[in-house]
């Protein structure tokens, strides 16, 4: 599907593709976590090598249509979509713009951190760490706020959540991704608690998710 479509939708040349699959870009699953900058970067340096280096050309254009896709593949796949190739084909220019914006946005500087814990303003303090947690982009590419998120409404449906809610619900809560988030998040709660009443509720826990979790129930809870 894949050459297909690069083939006889973006026009690719069969050097082109033949390099690509050479680097290991074979299907349409290759793209999905390609990022923006290393797409131009590798596509770039091939065009830059002579021929006897197995240099292939790639001009601008071919670069960017590149990008666009491998950013709509990686945008369905965290959000929990299916690829629409005939939606991809009716938009493809659209997502060449959307792919660049995305890419700045990505690299904004994150939300000013939360402010020392303190009981009195316990439903403040919460929402700005979601706040703050919400401007940093996880190693998942979920928003970091992923790792502490609540569960939905039972009633609510998935295609009529908005962008970001789809990255944070579908963004798995295990394994290794996980794992590193899970501790960016407890460093954080562990330096905006410390010396405060509320390390008490956290103290053995090593867990980003749970740490939160501990919180919640403490001073949201019957306690």
């Amino acid at each position: 599907m894949l050459y297909e479509l690069l083939r006889d939708f973006h026009s690719f040349n069969r050097d082109q593709r033949t390099k690509l699959r050479a680097e290991g870009y074979s299907s349409l699953s290759d793209l999905v976590n390609w990022k923006y900058k290393e797409i131009r970067s590798l596509l770039e340096n091939l065009s830059n090598r002579p021929t006897t280096r197995r240099g292939q050309h790639f001009g601008d254009r071919r670069i960017k249509e590149l990008q666009a896709l491998s950013w709509l593949l990686t945008d369905r796949s965290r959000r929990g979509l299916s690829f629409d190739l005939d939606l991809y084909r009716q938009e493809a220019t659209e997502y060449i713009y959307f792919a660049e914006i995305d890419s700045e946005i990505a690299s904004d500087d994150a939300a000013d951190k939360p402010d020392k814990f303190k009981y009195a303003s316990w439903n403040k303090w919460e929402e700005s760490v979601y706040i703050y947690l919400d401007s940093i982009v996880s190693k998942s590419g979920a928003p970091l706020s992923y790792v502490i998120r609540k569960d939905l409404p039972e009633d609510a449906k998935w295609d009529e959540l908005d962008r970001k809610t789809q990255k944070i619900q579908n963004a798995s809560l295990e394994r290794f991704m996980f794992t590193i988030d899970s501790e960016r998040v407890l460093t954080l709660l562990k330096e905006l608690c410390l010396e405060t009443e509320a390390e008490t509720w956290f103290r053995n826990i090593k867990c980003g998710r749970e740490a939160m979790k501990a919180l919640q129930i403490h001073y949201d809870g019957p306690d």
